[in-house]
């Protein structure tokens, strides 16, 4: 039996949407609580694949999930079904493009529990075709990546941030520069752009052809809650506003674009919508986590997915409408 929970759609006063649009919607819990995922929307489903099922900072290849699933998001009583998955990746980014889902990079660990740990960056990016259920190769990054999040500009994927785990005994390596990938020329290889910034545990979204690279972590001093803008033509990058609340609201949040607006949902539960040089509180979420991910819907919702709590991982979904 498929069990479900039905999430209130939330809104501040101030973002109501008309009464017709308002009907609850039943979103299945994931078959597992976990964090560190890949998600995207495609084509009136949500996919997800991958994520990290253990204890924090412990992984192992029990642990780290190598499953893809998606949802109908208009018939979500027939639940989560699985898809031909494979590596076990967690720290992934996955984005949707013309009837394809792209998968990129993401951590494997090498080790069982019981082993010494072995975490390892990837520079596989594949490519499902929804229609086939088959994946193909894309060209491999540069080098291993995970921890980072990607986007996609009209044709071109833009890879940001991140880091390069060499395993057990190596030296991790912070990434600064981004990537670019031509998804309509079959012999486009990845070009490199330089970062302003070497950052990990962000995340990404979309705006006017602009990528918002979104709060993070570095390795000088800790958490980080800038947020640095790529002009995908020009390939010039300026300041956005700066993550709102505490540091920790800059650890892994959760972000995406609707309805031509950037929303950010980070660690104190609540969701900000960009507005020009700041953020405005708009809502907010039943339960706040990190590591996790928010993808849009229609009807002016966003889904927000899995991630972290202090408790452990979660594996429910709240539905959140703001216009």
């Amino acid at each position: 039996m498929i069990r479900t929970v039905a999430f209130a759609i939330l809104f501040a006063s101030s973002t109501a949407l008309p009464a017709a649009e308002t009907k609850p919607l039943a979103i299945p819990n994931l078959p597992e609580a976990f964090s560190s995922f890949g998600a995207t929307t495609l084509e009136g489903y949500v996919y997800v694949y991958g994520g990290h099922a253990g204890k924090t900072h412990s992984y192992a290849n029990e642990t780290t999930l190598g499953r893809f699933r998606r949802l109908k998001i208009d018939a979500p009583e027939k639940g989560w079904e699985e898809l031909t998955a494979g590596t076990h990746l967690q720290g992934l980014a996955l984005v949707g493009y013309k009837q394809s889902v792209i998968r990129i990079g993401g951590m494997e660990p090498r080790n069982s529990k019981s082993e010494k740990a072995d975490n390892n960056s990837t520079a596989t990016v594949q490519r499902f075709d929804v229609k086939t259920q088959k994946w193909s190769d894309l060209p491999e990054l540069p080098a291993g990546r995970s921890s980072h999040d990607a986007v996609v500009v009209a044709d071109t994927l833009v890879v940001v941030g991140g880091w390069n785990m060499k395993g057990a005994g190596g030296k991790n390596e912070w990434h600064t520069t981004a990537l670019t990938l031509d998804l309509a020329d079959a012999k486009a290889e990845w070009k490199i752009l330089e970062q302003p910034f070497g950052r990990r545990a962000l995340t990404a979204a979309v705006h006017e052809g602009k990528v918002f690279v979104i709060g993070g972590m570095n390795a000088e001093a800790g958490m980080d809650n800038s947020v640095n803008v790529l002009d995908a033509k020009t390939g010039k990058w300026t300041d956005g506003p700066k993550v709102p609340g505490d540091k920790m609201n800059a650890f892994s949040p959760a972000a995406c674009s609707l309805d031509g607006k950037v929303y950010l949902n980070p660690s104190d539960g609540k969701i900000y919508r960009m507005n020009g040089e700041k953020w405005d509180e708009v809502s907010a979420i039943k339960t706040p986590r990190k590591v996790h991910r928010m993808v849009p819907l229609a009807g002016g919702r966003m889904l927000v997915l899995g991630g972290a709590t202090s408790e452990g991982s979660v594996g429910s979904g709240e539905v959140v409408g703001t216009k």
